[in-house]
């Protein structure tokens, strides 16, 4: 079982270390999770473009926001996000920015770049695939801690939520 099998008994006990309460919710989760972290976790969710990831964390001063695709179901949402939450509790972002750097950073005027190059040049993000393959067990382990409500889904549920964005990291 290699390294892959290593990644895995290592996030398992990291899971089982957290002792998070199993919720009936996804927010319930994000306040659990925001404890741990001691930082608040806001939920932001949106249309991502063909070729975006599902998903992504923006570290700002006062919380992280998580957004994640709308159009989508309510199942691979709670997917996405416990995916995005594994980044946040396995230090994968760094230090959030001060308020001050935050401010100082508005007013920086930047030259107009066109997104789709931005994209191709960066890809789907500054993660490594170690931290995406930590991100996906652990995540797995907080989409599972969930316990969902009746019709919400399962998780043999989830493949055919994801057809859509074959080939792509979630």
């Amino acid at each position: 079982m290699g390294d892959l099998g290593r990644t895995r008994r290592r996030m398992r006990a990291k899971f089982k270390e957290l002792d998070l309460p199993r919720t009936r919710t996804v927010d319930d989760l994000c306040a659990a999770v925001a404890e741990r972290t001691g930082r608040e976790i806001r939920l932001e969710p949106r249309r991502m473009k063909v070729g975006e990831p599902s998903g992504f964390v923006e570290r700002r001063a006062a919380a992280d926001i998580v957004h994640f695709e709308q159009e989508t179901s309510a199942l691979h949402q709670a997917h996405i996000i416990c995916h995005e939450l594994a980044h946040l509790l396995c230090g994968h972002l760094g230090e959030a920015p001060t308020p001050e750097e935050e401010e100082a950073a508005a007013h920086v005027e930047l030259p107009t770049l066109d997104p789709d190059l931005i994209r191709l040049v960066l890809g789907r993000s500054h993660y490594d695939e170690a931290a995406e393959e930590e991100a996906e067990i652990l995540g797995a382990e907080l989409t599972r801690n969930l316990v969902l409500a009746p019709g919400a889904g399962t998780t043999s549920q989830l493949a055919p939520a994801l057809e859509h964005r074959k080939g792509q990291h979630v």
